[in-house]
């Protein structure tokens, strides 16, 4: 896993006071590592001069391209546009350079004609207004020319909280500073951040970056169950239960999902279900099921019904909690153990903020506040946060661990029953509840990644199926 920061600002001082590189320093590193991606992206080009277009804003991210130009004027052909007549010192000086150095400078952007590549330094994370209408313009403007599309640190139109201000270009890669801003994994800049870059400011990340609570994951932290131990029996990889309600499909989808991943036996709590015989039924929770996935597709239950399924829950080992309980006041009790992983998505997540007197939010709250919510609730409860999303975030104790391998394919009914039943397998198999959530998640995400079937068509059954074949890369 990589380190998360919400502002860099402070690591960039750092570099100055404790390791003595200079502002300057800190800058032409930031140039080369974009004139290495647009170099490394043209390499086998088959033009002879590409046309490399930067569109600077008034500071330091402008200043930044308006090096990288200078760098790449020599073998291919440069132009700067001036997004503001504002320039701080920095860029006054190196825009200074880079016409020395045979950038050209145009007055609009059709000057220059069409463009192999864009780079954008407009805004960087300091970013805190709603953006004027010429600027939304321009943005616009340039998201619908063609060419290679290339973001300076983050791209222009997104703020430190990873929103939009009015319009946000559309990179297919970013460079981004020193280290991985928080900014570039909210759920709403996925569709414009593109491929994220880290560029080398002159330290190695082990000294440049330095204590955080938010961590990015990777695939090298799943952790499948594999089986070493050969004389075993199904009882050594754990006894999971799934309690079905008014939608029977979504615990049938649980209990597959968590027999596949691994969980020896497992048993959907109900009565006359149509079942596959692979999966036991059983009319009540036994003592032996010591790991159970409650929640999804469960209904409307009465007061008798909750106080039976409630006492029965607090004195299990290990728990997935899920969709309908997410609105049950009684659900709180049960959130503070370290035993328990519950998985809401926003508007569930917004209900269960309200039950915890954490505020009053709706789902497109949740979202725009992703971060900061997901760690406050962690830091209630000592449960695992599951919160679902397009970067899935995972929390526990105030850590927020971003995972970002979701995609499109997986927002269909049954995903999150499926998600739930991976996460109540691995807890079944001895799991703890944090890592059991971290793996889970990435299994699930990288499943619907590397299935070959169109996107559109994914479905649970999908995603069970892929489980089979999953590999740690």
């Amino acid at each position: 896993m990589k380190k998360l920061f919400w502002d860099t600002a402070e690591l960039d001082a750092r570099a100055v006071s404790e390791f003595g590189l200079s502002t300057e320093v800190l800058m032409q590193n930031a140039a080369n590592a974009l004139a290495n991606t647009v170099r490394t992206r043209f390499k086998k080009s088959s033009k002879k001069r590409c046309k490399i277009l930067g569109v600077v804003g008034s500071g330091n991210n402008g200043a930044d391209v308006l090096a990288a130009l200078r760098l790449l004027s020599g073998k291919f052909d440069c132009f700067a546009f001036l997004a503001s007549d504002k320039q701080n010192e920095i860029s006054k000086t190196e825009l200074t350079r880079a016409l020395k150095c045979g950038v050209n400078l145009i007055s609009n952007l059709t000057e220059g004609g069409e463009f192999d590549c864009i780079i954008d330094g407009i805004f960087g994370t300091g970013l805190s207004r709603e953006l004027d209408a010429r600027t939304i313009n321009l943005i616009n403007l340039l998201n619908a020319k063609p060419g290679y599309k290339l973001a300076c640190d983050i791209p222009s139109g997104l703020d430190k909280n990873g929103l939009s201000q009015g319009a946000v270009f559309k990179a297919d890669t970013t460079v981004t500073m020193g280290a991985l801003k928080l900014a570039l994994y909210s759920d709403f800049a996925k569709d414009f951040v593109g491929r994220v870059k880290v560029a080398n400011l002159g330290l190695p990340r082990k000294l440049y970056e330095t204590g955080t609570s938010f961590y990015k994951l990777g695939k090298s932290d799943l952790n499948l169950p594999f089986r070493v131990k050969q004389n075993a029996n199904k009882g050594d990889f754990g006894h999971a239960f799934v309690v079905s309600g008014e939608k029977g499909g979504a615990a049938r989808i649980a209990g597959l999902a968590a027999l596949t991943i691994g969980a020896g036996l497992v048993s959907v709590i109900g009565e006359n279900l149509n079942i596959e015989p692979i999966l036991m039924q059983s009319a009540c929770i036994t003592p032996k099921m010591r790991v159970g996935a409650v929640g999804m597709g469960l209904g409307e239950l009465d007061e008798a019904q909750k106080d039976k399924l409630f006492s029965e829950l607090k004195t299990k080992d290990a728990l997935v909690i899920d969709a309908d309980l997410c609105y049950e006041p009684r659900t709180l009790k049960l959130l503070n153990s370290k035993n328990v992983v519950i998985t809401p998505h926003p508007k569930e997540f917004a209900s269960l903020l309200e039950l915890a007197n954490l505020g009053k939010f709706d789902a497109s709250a949740v979202q725009k506040n992703r971060f900061k919510l997901a760690q406050i609730f962690s830091r209630n409860f000592k449960c695992v946060l599951v919160l679902k999303g397009a970067n899935t975030l995972i929390a526990q104790g105030g850590k927020v661990y971003v995972m970002t391998h979701g995609s499109a394919a997986l927002a269909k009914g049954g995903s999150g029953d499926a998600l739930s039943g991976i996460v109540a397998g691995l807890l079944a198999q001895g799991y703890d509840p944090l890592n059991a959530a971290i793996s889970g998640t990435l299994a699930h995400a990288l499943v619907a990644r590397e299935i070959k079937i169109n996107d559109y068509a994914l479905t649970a059954v999908d995603v069970i199926k892929g489980l089979k074949c999953l590999r740690k890369k």
